[in-house]
C-alpha cells in the first residue's frame, strides 16, 4: 500500500507543479485552459515518474525481500512527512476554491505561498528521515532518487515550450 500512496502523492505534487510552472507566465486574460493544459502535462509526467518508481519497487520485491521491506519502511516515513504537507496544501486549496475573497487571500498568504517556498525543504526532510529510519542501502537509494526526481520536477516542466511561444504571433496578427 505504501508504494501506491507515494505514487499518489507524486501525482498530486506533480500536478500542482504544473500549475506553478504556468502561473504568471502568460499575458492572456482567460487562463483556465492554459492552466489546465499545463496541469495535465505535469500530471502525465508525474504518472511516468511514479510508474518508474513503482516498477523498480516491484522488481526489488520480486528479487530481494529484505530490500523491499526496507524500501517500504522508508516509504512509510516519506508518506507521513509528505502526506501531512499535502493535506495542509489541499485544505488551503479547498479554502481558496470556495470563491470567497478573504478565504482565498488567507489561504494564499498563510499556506500556499509559504508552503511553495518550503516544498524543497519538505522533500529533503522526508528523504532524510526515510534514509535515517531505514539505513538499508536500497532504502537510502530509493529515498534519495525519489527526492531528487521531485526536486527537479518543476524545472523539467519549464524545459518544455517557453510560455511566451504563440503569444507573440497572436499579438502581431
Amino acid at each position: 500500500m505504501t508504494p501506491w500512496l507515494l505514487a499518489l502523492l507524486v501525482v498530486v505534487d506533480g500536478t500542482l507543479c504544473g500549475f506553478r510552472a504556468a502561473a504568471g507566465r502568460n499575458p492572456r486574460l482567460f487562463l483556465r485552459a492554459y492552466y489546465a493544459a499545463s496541469m495535465r502535462r505535469a500530471a502525465l509526467l508525474a504518472l511516468v515518474v511514479a510508474a518508474g518508481f513503482l516498477g523498480v519497487t516491484m522488481a526489488v520485491r520480486a528479487h530481494d525481500a529484505e530490500a523491499f521491506s526496507a524500501i517500504v519502511a522508508a516509504g512509510e516515513v516519506m508518506v507521513l512527512v509528505y502526506g501531512v504537507y499535502a493535506t495542509v496544501v489541499l485544505l488551503a486549496l479547498g479554502l481558496y476554491l470556495l470563491g470567497h475573497f478573504d478565504l482565498g487571500v488567507l489561504a494564499t498568504v498563510l499556506v500556499l505561498g509559504p508552503f511553495t517556498l518550503a516544498r524543497p525543504l519538505v522533500i529533503v526532510a522526508g528523504a532524510a528521515f526515510a534514509a535515517w529510519s531505514s539505513p538499508h542501502p536500497a532504502a537510502v537509494a530509493f529515498a534519495v532518487a525519489g527526492a531528487s526526481a521531485m526536486l527537479v520536477f518543476e524545472r523539467l516542466l519549464d524545459l518544455g515550450r517557453p510560455p511566451w511561444r504563440g503569444v507573440l504571433t497572436a499579438v502581431h496578427r
